[in-house]
C-alpha cells in the first residue's frame, strides 16, 4: 500500500473518500501516548496526495512533560525517522470554535511504504478491532467523561481553581444533576453544545457533577473506533470553546486534594453480524457472553490497568474520601461496583467499567477494556456472583500507585499477546520517564512541612 490517498483509496484497511468542500486549512491530527493530539496546520490547497505531510516520528515516544524515553527510542526508532500523515477522510470535522475557516482530520501514523506504525495508538485498537472483526464481532461503546471548568492560571505551575459562573459566583460543589449549577455555566454549555453539533459529534448529554465547576459528557454510543475518533475531538473541542470562555477545561483525573476526582465511564456491548446485541438480558440476567466478558475484565484488567490510569495523579483520584469504585466486584445496577450491569430493557444489555480516569487515552482504553473482554471470551472465564452490596470498601487486586500498575505491565502475558508487547513496552518506558522526572521535583507539600519544620 502506498502513501498516496485518493478518491476510494484504502487506508488501514478501511475505504474512504475524500470529502468535498474542505476548509481553507486544515489540522492533521495523531494522538500520542497520553492521547494529547499533535500534528500540523497545512494549506487544503497543498495538500498533495502523493507527497503527504511528514512529522518526526519520535512524537509518539513523547511524554507528558515534553521529553523522550530515550530507551524507547534507542530500542526501536535509534534514526528518528519521518512519519506519514494519513488522512483518515471518515474522521474529517470542522473546528467551528475557531473564527478562521479550519477543518480537522485525524490521521494514521503510517512509514514510506504506507504500512500503519505499531506505536500509533489508533492503530494499537484497530489491530484489537480485527480480532473481534475475525469472529464477526462488533463492539458498541458509549463514554461518559467529566472534566473540570477552572480558572485560566497565568502560570504552568499554578494551583487550578474551579472557575466561576457567568454571574461571577463561585461554585461550593456537592450539586450534581443540578441545573442552577449548570445555568451558572449556561454560555458555556449552550457554546459547546452549538459548537458538538456543528463539528458532527455525538453529544447526546451534559450534566453539572459533584465537584465545583466538575461537568459530565455523554456520548452517543457507536462503533468503538468512531467514539474513541470522536472523544479524541470533543476533548479538543472542549479546551477550545473553554479558552473561548475564558476557562481552562482539565481532563486531570484529580486537579485537587479539595475536589472528587475525574473518571470516565465506557458502557460496552457486543453486536454479531445480524446486529443482534449478545449481551441482551435474559430473564434479567446476563447471557453467557456478557458473563464471560465481564470474567475477561476481572482476570485481565489489573495487568492493563496503567492503560486506564495512566498517570502519577491518576491514583490520587482513588485515595481518601471517595464515591467512586475501586474494585472490580459486578453486579446489577449497582454504582458501587467497578463493573456495572445498567438497568434497562433487555435488548440494551451492557457493560459499564467505571474505574477509568478521564486522563486516560481513548484509544488505549478501550482497547485494554476490549482486550480483557475478548480474552474472557476465548476462555469462557465464569465472573464471581453478581454483587447486591455496598463494594466502596472492598479490597481490590487493582494497583493504588503508578509504580505497581508498571510492574502489572511488565509482568503482562495475554494482554500482551493482543496489544503486543514491543507496543506495551514502548508505553511503559514512558510512564517510567515520566515517574523519574516527578521523582526529583520538590512539592509545595515537602516546602510547607519538612522546609520549615525539619
Amino acid at each position: 500500500m502506498g502513501t498516496g490517498i485518493t478518491e476510494g483509496s484504502t487506508l488501514g484497511g478501511d475505504t474512504v473518500t475524500i470529502p468535498k468542500g474542505l476548509a481553507k486549512r486544515i489540522d492533521l491530527l495523531i494522538t500520542d501516548a497520553n492521547g494529547v493530539p499533535r500534528g500540523k496546520t497545512v494549506e487544503s490547497e497543498a495538500l498533495d496526495e502523493n507527497h503527504l505531510p511528514r512529522m518526526a516520528e519520535a512524537v509518539l515516544f513523547q511524554c507528558i512533560h515534553g521529553n523522550y524515553a530515550e530507551e524507547t527510542m534507542d530500542s526501536f526508532n535509534p534514526k528518528d525517522e519521518d512519519l506519514i500523515l494519513s488522512p483518515d477522510w471518515s474522521t474529517y470535522r470542522r473546528t467551528p470554535w475557531k473564527e478562521e475557516e479550519v477543518g480537522q482530520v485525524i490521521c494514521e501514523a503510517t512509514d514510506k511504504d504506507g504500512d500503519p506504525l505499531p506505536y500509533d495508538c489508533r492503530n494499537v485498537l484497530k489491530r484489537v478491532l480485527a480480532r473481534y472483526a475475525e469472529r464477526g464481532l462488533t463492539p458498541i461503546v458509549a463514554p461518559e467523561i467529566e472534566f473540570y471548568l477552572m480558572s485560566a492560571p497565568k502560570r504552568g505551575d499554578q494551583e487550578l481553581e474551579p472557575g466561576s459562573g457567568f454571574d461571577g459566583r463561585d461554585e461550593f460543589g456537592g450539586e450534581a444533576f443540578s441545573f442552577d449549577a449548570l445555568d451558572r455555566y449556561g454560555p458555556f454549555v449552550s457554546y459547546l453544545q452549538d459548537m458538538s453539533a456543528a463539528a458532527a459529534l455525538d453529544l447526546s448529554a451534559v450534566v453539572h457533577e459533584v465537584g465545583a465547576g466538575q461537568i459530565e459528557l455523554n456520548v452517543k454510543h457507536g462503533p468503538a473506533l468512531s467514539v474513541a475518533d470522536q472523544m479524541v475531538l470533543l476533548k479538543r473541542l472542549v479546551k477550545g470553546c473553554a479558552l473561548e470562555h475564558g476557562y481552562l477545561a482539565s481532563f486531570m483525573a484529580k486537579p485537587s486534594a479539595e475536589l472528587p476526582g475525574s473518571g470516565l465511564h465506557l458502557h460496552c456491548s457486543l453486536q454479531n453480524a445480524a446486529g443482534e446485541n449478545l449481551f441482551t438480558l435474559v430473564d434479567e440476567k446476563a447471557p453467557a457472553a456478557l458473563r464471560h466478558f465481564i470474567g475477561g475484565l476481572q482476570t485481565y484488567l489489573p495487568e492493563a490497568f496503567l492503560l486506564l490510569a495512566p498517570n502519577i495523579n491518576s491514583y490520587k483520584r482513588f485515595a481518601g474520601d471517595r464515591s467512586m469504585p475501586i474494585n472490580l466486584e459486578w453486579g446489577y445496577d449497582n454504582r458501587t461496583t467497578g463493573l456495572r450491569v445498567p438497568y434497562g430493557p433487555p435488548e440494551e444489555g451492557r457493560v459499564e467499567t467505571r474505574v477509568i480516569g478521564a486522563d486516560a487515552n481513548p484509544y488505549l482504553m478501550i482497547a485494554a477494556i476490549l482486550s480483557a473482554g475478548l480474552l474472557g471470551l476465548e476462555e469462557a472465564i465464569e465472573p464471581t456472583a453478581a454483587s447486591e452490596e455496598d463494594c466502596w470498601e472492598l479490597t481490590t487486586n487493582l494497583p493504588d500507585n503508578l509504580d505497581q500498575a508498571l510492574v502489572n505491565l511488565d509482568e503482562s502475558t495475554k494482554m500482551a499477546e493482543l496489544m503486543t508487547r514491543d507496543f506495551l513496552d514502548v508505553f511503559a518506558s514512558i510512564k517510567r520517564n515520566e515517574l523519574q522526572d516527578y521523582n526529583i521535583r520538590i512539592s509545595s507539600w515537602e516546602v510547607s512541612y519538612l522546609g520549615s519544620m525539619l
